[in-house]
């Protein structure tokens, strides 16, 4: 199945579908106590914990029907009853969500010898092959599948439960269907809170590694559904092709569906980032196209192969990934952010020497030779993710502006620093990615946006006298007329595209030094927005910083303040820029971004 454009040409920053609602949706567990299980919004404060909370008596009358009727009820008492077996231990939205999938059809057991449900495929036959069994999936949703046939059975007050679990085709078949076109769905910061199933109107998209389209979520509560569900009169800007469908007004339909049960949920939209013309199959990216291993290169300071002896770049791959997952876990498991810091920046400074590693069959173990990674390399970029991240943490102590520089700690100070260094190196490096697959505009304005913040939480640490905080730029001036640029052209996005990126680069040429001083890793990094300096040899680039004193770092940060306010300012807006082609200026996004401009008055 596929999605193809109807339109002449489609330009980038399109909306091509109404706001969705799921067929079927559920939390993760760890999330049932803190976010609404109607429409996922988080709640505040978070209410004592139950099995499952909504956020208002309007989302509690439209979830809690199918809540009870499905059975997801049951098979939740089951989990936390005393005599509930080991596999209880793991997460049950994918369960959870396949007995809300039968709950809503309007004739389940129809489907159950069926390779579609809903138009949905199940790939059950590929799934529940004899040659699954190794990798767990087998085991997984047989298990999964009794537990909903038993939830089922208790539901309906059966007397012979182990009787009802014999045959679980009907299970089985949603819980497939379940795995095959869940969506995972995230919050405003990135975190997955729980899965989401939608018609064909979005699951017959396929994935490309280099889409012209990309989605995001909207979190509504069951107050809103009738301005949302107004949305789905507008004309689609995609049919289907290939398949023998009713079609009502553009869109998709199905009557296996029980009316009411697809009026709530997080809903989900799909906008062009890529111009489409008419014809043309609509992509999505299934995964983070940032981690795909085959997408950058192991960079070092020797040939992959050298007399006659090849270096298996797999098990350094490995190796590497090992390192970094081992600092993750001192991070999310232990809060250990310093021991985090200090693995990754090793990992990344040292290298990885080669005497642990294979070689070809005649076992010889070379010696004097290391792997580094590739500044652009994925794994580097999802290290220098971290590394913002945790240098952000140790340095949240710091005091907000009211309170004067004096009571700001150097060590928080330079923590928050390094972190905003780090921001601006992922949305340089991202950048520099973007340049040459514009699929990665989502990417790119994450990236840049979350810069922004962070350079401006660095420029209000310091003290300044009010009359720096200016940003001249014409840029900064004609910011506001491009935001309403309802579709702009590829055109205009180039030209604004240039434009930001000379004003970064100036700025960033004024500030870089100051942003990474003290850290050992990032003097290897000469530029962070420019790349051009990488070389053959990455010896060979890394760029010399003096030692410098207290005190004349304090004068490079009076110096400096003007110029990091004005980096900032411009990376946030051109973030903002970004996120609106790839999620409309109503996005949450943008809004947070426009949020904390607006509370520099710089607009």
């Amino acid at each position: 199945m596929e999605m193809r454009a109807i339109d002449d040409v489609i330009e980038m920053g399109r909306q091509l579908t109404p706001a969705l609602p799921p067929l079927s949706h559920a939390l993760h567990d760890s999330f049932l106590h803190s976010h609404c299980s109607a429409c996922f919004s988080p709640l505040h404060p978070p209410p004592p914990p139950s099995r499952v909370l909504y956020c208002s008596q309007a989302c509690s009358a439209s979830d809690s029907p199918l809540h009870t009727s499905s059975a997801e009820l049951q098979l939740l008492l089951h989990r936390q009853s005393p005599s509930s077996a080991a596999s209880d231990d793991g997460d049950t939205s994918d369960v959870r969500a396949a007995l809300r999938l039968l709950a809503a059809l309007r004739d389940a057991p129809s489907c159950c010898g069926s390779q579609r449900i809903a138009g949905l495929l199940t790939n059950r036959d590929t799934l529940l092959a004899p040659e699954t069994a190794t990798s767990g999936i087998l085991a997984t949703i047989q298990s999964g599948a009794k537990a909903m046939a038993a939830a089922r059975s208790s539901q309906k007050g059966s007397s012979d439960v182990s009787e009802d679990m014999k045959a679980t085709t009907l299970e089985e078949a949603a819980l497939c269907a379940v795995l095959t076109n869940a969506v995972e769905v995230q919050d405003s910061e990135g975190r997955g809170i729980g899965i989401a199933i939608y018609g064909t109107d979005f699951s017959w998209i396929n994935h490309s590694c280099s889409p012209n389209a990309c989605y995001r979520f909207q979190f509504q509560s069951a107050l809103d559904t009738g301005t949302l569900q107004s949305l789905r009169a507008s004309r689609m800007w995609i049919s289907p092709s290939g398949c023998d469908v009713k079609m009502d007004n553009g869109a998709i339909g199905f009557s296996g569906l029980r009316k009411g049960y697809a009026e709530y949920g997080p809903r989900i939209m799909v906008r062009s980032i890529k111009p489409i013309k008419k014809g043309m199959e609509v992509t999505i990216a299934y995964t983070d196209l940032l981690q795909p291993k085959n997408f950058h290169a192991v960079s070092g300071d020797f040939p992959l192969e050298r007399d006659g002896i090849s270096f298996n770049q797999d098990e350094a791959i490995e190796r590497l990934t090992d390192g970094i997952n081992d600092a993750v876990a001192d991070y999310l498991s232990a809060g250990d952010a310093e021991s985090c810091c200090l693995k990754l920046e090793e990992l990344l400074t040292v290298r990885v020497l080669d005497e642990g590693l294979k070689t070809d069959t005649r076992k010889i173990a070379l010696r004097n030779h290391c792997l580094q990674l590739h500044p652009l390399h994925y794994l580097s970029i999802e290290a220098h993710t971290i590394l913002a991240s945790a240098y952000k943490v140790r340095g949240s102590r710091l005091a907000p502006p009211s309170t004067g520089v004096d009571r700001v700690t150097w060590e928080d100070y330079d923590l928050t620093r390094i972190s905003a260094a780090y921001s601006l190196l992922l949305a340089g490096a991202v950048h520099h990615l973007f340049c040459s697959e514009s699929s990665l505009i989502c990417s790119a304005a994450n990236f840049w946006a979350n810069a922004g913040e962070s350079l401006l939480k660095l420029a209000r640490s310091l003290a300044w006298d009010e009359n720096y905080k200016t940003c001249m730029c014409s840029l900064v001036n004609q910011s506001e007329a491009y935001y309403h640029l309802s579709h702009p052209s590829y055109a205009d996005f180039e030209r604004i595209s240039n434009h930001f990126r000379n004003c970064v680069t100036h700025h960033v040429r004024e500030v870089w030094d100051f942003l990474r001083h003290g850290c050992p890793y990032l003097r290897g990094i000469r530029d962070p927005i420019d790349f051009s300096w990488l070389g053959t040899n990455l010896d060979s680039c890394l760029g010399i910083v003096r030692n410098v004193s207290r005190h004349e770092l304090l004068g490079q940060t009076a110096e400096g303040r003007p110029m990091v306010f004005q980096l900032g300012v411009h990376c946030a807006l051109y973030g903002n820029f970004l996120l609106s082609i790839c999620y409309g200026e109503g996005s949450r996004s943008t809004s947070h971004i426009q949020g904390i401009l607006r509370s520099e008055e710089t607009l």
